[in-house]
């Protein structure tokens, strides 16, 4: 080994505030493979000055606690952070995709977390505004991990089985399934679990007989 080269960086971190770092890099003379500093690896994404601490914050405080990009940045300054609108808004999405990466390695650990639990109650729901996609998501009720969450064009038996199969891929077949009574989820759910229990949500049940036996005086007292 000799060394390379030595270089300096600038990192913000959210629990020292900016910093430069002397970093040496060494190569292997035999087979030419050049050596970085793991330590400064573990704190910052390659070629980013935002350490992963200061990622995290922001993510957090965006999604979170529901801050605005003004508020994020006022506190960082605080820290001795100075960070550009852009950016704030750039490292906000990059939260999502590092969280969604480290979502999906843990998935043996999820799966075998809910194992030792006795298994999973799949709970499956979807929102939408207006001509928007569903966000379509699926829960364990035991544990309220969030196993996986997917945009979808509706909430058709067509769309909603592949979700279905991948979740079965990922974490195996649920103790029971738990839904409103949307035909889409519950035909889908019959097709991909045809041998596990399904339930309907309660919410959803006495929502819709409250709907079937009161709608007509409610829309009377209202008007």
């Amino acid at each position: 080994m000799k060394v390379e080269k030595t270089r300096d960086r600038k990192l913000a971190l959210y629990s020292v505030g900016t910093i430069t770092a002397h970093e040496t890099l060494y190569r292997c003379a035999a087979c030419n493979h050049t050596a970085h500093s793991q330590e400064l690896a573990a704190l910052a994404p390659p070629r980013h000055s935002f350490g992963y601490d200061v990622i995290i914050y922001i993510g957090e405080a965006a999604f979170r606690h529901a801050r605005n990009e003004q508020e994020i940045r006022n506190h960082l300054q605080q820290r001795g952070i100075s960070i550009p609108a852009s950016e704030t808004t750039l490292l906000a999405r990059k939260y999502i995709c590092y969280l969604a990466c480290a979502h999906r390695e843990s998935t043996e650990a999820l799966r075998s977390h809910m194992k030792d639990q006795g298994g999973y109650i799949l709970h499956l729901d979807g929102t939408c505004e207006a001509d928007s996609p569903h966000l379509f998501v699926g829960l364990d009720e035991i544990s309220s991990f969030v196993l996986d969450s997917v945009k979808l064009p509706s909430e058709k038996k067509e769309a909603i089985i592949p979700f279905l199969q991948e979740l079965e891929m990922a974490y195996g077949e649920p103790a029971a399934l738990v839904h409103d009574m949307g035909s889409g989820i519950l035909n889908a759910g019959k097709e991909v679990f045809p041998e596990v229990p399904d339930y309907i949500c309660h919410f959803h049940f006495l929502r819709d007989i409250g709907k079937d036996l009161f709608q007509r005086e409610h829309d009377h007292i209202r008007s």
